[in-house]
């Protein structure tokens, strides 16, 4: 409702006041004069008639006037009955002419009738219409119990029924109001306003639809059941609307983030100065506000109980308040997926121009963001702020406070508060949920550390702070399409991996995890240190470096007892690098393994494993060896140890073996470690030879199974 307001109620006002009123008014205080010539009798029943007479209101009455008539009749009851009744008066500097076939007045004008193409013309240019009017002095109402019609300049209106209490000063129209203002000037459009009927408080300054309301202008519809409109002062202006069920508003054409629809059980309206532009709505019971989209379609849409709402004069919202179901739906466009927030309660803000650019929800929060048929992101909290971008609303950033939770397919993230940029994925989890850390757990795992940056496509993670990480083995029951993801194969895989660090780095696309700072691995007995390490879920590879530490155990069959059992084993180096293709693991500078082998150093060692991975096959060492097993110490460019005899393979120029008073050197030498026996380039010895004994004197051994002899210096078998 607008400009056609003030039209509607002046035409409304003066039709009930004017058709009937004036009528009574006309009759009282008369002076009558009448042709004196014989009148043919129209009536028997009739006292007196006359013919062509004229009925004047006396001047400085109530409201001044003639009565014309073609005929007029009166009763011994005291009623008259006027026929081709024409009544003309002057109000409030207006002239009226009220005209109509037959009028009836009873005793002392108690009640009136007037029938027969009742119309009423004024100097203003009105013009209304009935076949029939009554009025009932014992009550001050003007009935009019049939079809009703009224014009003024652009405003026409038609009604079954209309009634006019003069006490009140309230005008009904009964049945099938239609009021029809057509543009001018100052108007943008025709108004077309229909209800089951129409009431006028002139006094009150209040109009009210009842009913079904419906109010159609170019670009705006309002709906209701019952529609209430309050006027200013002067009557000129729309000042307050309330809608009463079944509540809408309906707006078309207008710009991208502007107010498309309003709709609710009940509405309260408050209009600007200018009586047109909404300013402020409250909407009750299950509200709802549609913004616009691109191009016209829907776009934003707030849902709640109660929506408390403000509106800049270009139409776009500047401020909200909802509680209760509170629900923003943003639907789906060519570049965001469909988003939706629910809460408790939502406060938001915005600017001219730019709609809604900002908004707080709180407690029972839920985000969801459906990027395909069944695929959906959802996030829970207590809090969430968002910032919007101008117009479109689209979310830039969500920032959520208080025990978040997020739920994307099978990966899981929590921490007290989440950071989401929405536009590119990424959210940062910070700060303690009661005892607990950030965390994010996938299929296969866990990592909690004080932050963690998770970028969702692709499943990557950044995180610092106290990293612990729990490496889950792989589900019997995977897809055999998928591609395989295992631990490294020096690790047993049916038991989980753990990992800290001071931070981690980690590409779900690739199951590429590292870990640098303080990093330590551990599975049941094997433990690895160092500044880094790096797993490869896919190729099951293992890289550390920076003071390699790493401590496993390995089986290995008892030469004497013919028994497998477990050997503890540690290994030290700069860098440590598993190779799961070739069951390797390489240690390279300084590198130092004390195990099933001996104690070794070298330069690097390459320790190789079973299929099974929990056996020892050989170990390979490189430069400057040296080993000491049991109570031999050899020394070498190059040794290869195979577990499966115990044998020692060293080659170099020359390499040396040590073991008590016995010293043998050679270009190669192998040796088996559970039996006294000794292969020197080729050829196996069973006598050697010594340069010191225990006694200090030079002494020789008696050959195998011969008696000791006193050891001498001896040439060494080249």
């Amino acid at each position: 409702m607008t400009g056609w307001q003030k039209r509607a109620r002046l035409v409304v006002a003066v039709v009930g006041v004017a058709v009937l009123a004036l009528v009574i008014a006309g009759l009282r205080g008369k002076k009558q004069t009448h042709k004196t010539e014989s009148v043919a009798r129209a009536d028997p029943k009739a006292v007196a008639e006359s013919a062509g007479g004229v009925l004047t209101q006396a001047s400085g009455t109530s409201v001044p006037g003639i009565v014309e008539y073609e005929r007029s009749m009166t009763y011994a009851d005291g009623s008259t009955r006027l026929l081709g009744a024409r009544i003309t008066t002057d109000r409030q500097g207006r002239r009226f002419l009220v005209s109509g076939k037959e009028l009836k007045a009873a005793k002392d004008q108690a009640n009136v009738q007037m029938a027969g193409d009742v119309n009423l013309l004024s100097s203003d240019g009105l013009h209304a219409h009935s076949e029939q009017a009554t009025y009932e002095r014992t009550d001050g109402v003007i009935r009019a119990p049939g079809p009703v019609s009224f014009s003024k300049g652009a405003v026409s209106g038609t009604a079954i029924g209309m009634t006019y209490d003069q006490k009140r000063d309230v005008l009904w129209l009964l049945e099938q109001a239609h009021v029809i203002v057509k543009a001018d000037a100052k108007t943008k459009g025709t108004a077309d306003i229909t209800a089951g009927s129409f009431g006028y408080a002139r006094r009150d300054k209040y109009m009210r639809f009842e009913r079904g309301c419906r109010a159609l202008r170019e670009g705006r519809i309002i709906e209701a059941d019952t529609c209430t409109a309050f006027l200013t002062d002067d009557e000129s202006k729309l000042k307050t609307l309330e809608l009463r069920n079944n509540s809408r508003i309906t707006t078309s054409g207008v710009t991208e983030g502007g107010l498309q629809q309003m709709a609710a059980r009940d509405m309260n309206i408050n209009y600007g100065p200018d009586g047109e532009t909404i300013e402020h709505a409250v909407l009750l019971g299950t509200g709802a506000i549609q913004l616009a989209g691109v191009n016209g379609a829907a776009g934003r849409k707030i849902a709640g109980s109660m929506i408390d709402v403000q509106f800049a004069p270009d139409g776009s919202l500047t401020a909200i308040a909802a509680r209760e179901q509170v629900e923003l739906v943003m639907p789906a466009t060519a570049d965001t997926p469909e988003r939706v927030i629910k809460s408790r309660t939502m406060t938001g803000t915005g600017e001219p121009g730019k709609g809604l650019t900002a908004a707080k929800f709180l407690e029972a929060v839920e985000f969801r963001e459906t990027r395909a048929p069944g695929q959906q992101r959802i996030a829970r909290s207590r809090s969430l702020d968002v910032a919007m971008a101008p117009a479109t609303g689209a979310i830039e950033k969500a920032k959520f406070g208080g025990t978040t939770r997020f739920e994307d397919g099978s990966l899981r993230a929590a921490a007290a508060d989440g950071d989401y940029q929405v536009d590119k994925g990424v959210l940062a989890l910070t700060g303690k949920d009661g005892p607990n850390d950030p965390q994010v757990q996938t299929d296969r795992l866990t990592v909690t550390a004080t932050r963690i940056d998770l970028t969702f496509e692709g499943t990557k993670l950044l995180a610092g702070g106290e990293v612990r990480s729990v490496l889950k083995p792989a589900p019997k029951d995977a897809d055999p399409k998928a591609p395989k993801e295992h631990v490294p194969g020096m690790l047993k895989d049916d038991q989980p991996v753990y990992v800290t660090a001071d931070k981690m780095d980690y590409d779900g696309d690739r199951s590429f995890a590292t870990y640098t700072g303080n990093a330590r691995l551990w599975q049941a007995d094997t433990t690895i240190l160092g500044a880094t390490i790096v797993l490869d879920d896919k190729s099951g590879d293992l890289k550390a470096s920076g003071q390699v530490r790493s401590a496993f155990t390995v089986e290995q069959v008892d030469q004497k007892t013919n028994q497998p059992t477990k050997v503890p084993s540690i290994a030290t180096a700069e860098t440590m690098h598993y190779e799961d293709a070739f069951r390797r693991a390489t240690y390279t500078t300084n590198a130092h393994m004390n195990g099933p082998q001996g104690d070794c150093r070298a330069v690097k060692i390459e320790i190789y494993f079973t299929e099974e991975g929990n056996s020892l096959e050989r170990v390979e060492a490189y430069e400057n060896v040296k080993l000491i097993a049991d109570e031999r110490t050899a020394t070498g460019a190059r040794m290869t140890y195979f577990a499966a005899d115990e044998r020692y393979h060293m080659t170099g120029a020359p390499v040396t073996i040590v073991e008590e008073c016995r010293e043998t050197t050679g270009k190669t030498l192998t040796f088996f470690r559970s039996i006294d026996r000794i292969i020197v380039d080729g050829n196996e010895e069973i006598r050697t030879f010594t340069k010191q004994g225990a006694s200090g004197t030079a002494a020789a051994t008696a050959p195998a199974g011969g008696a000791p002899a006193t050891c001498t210096p001896t040439a060494h078998p080249q």
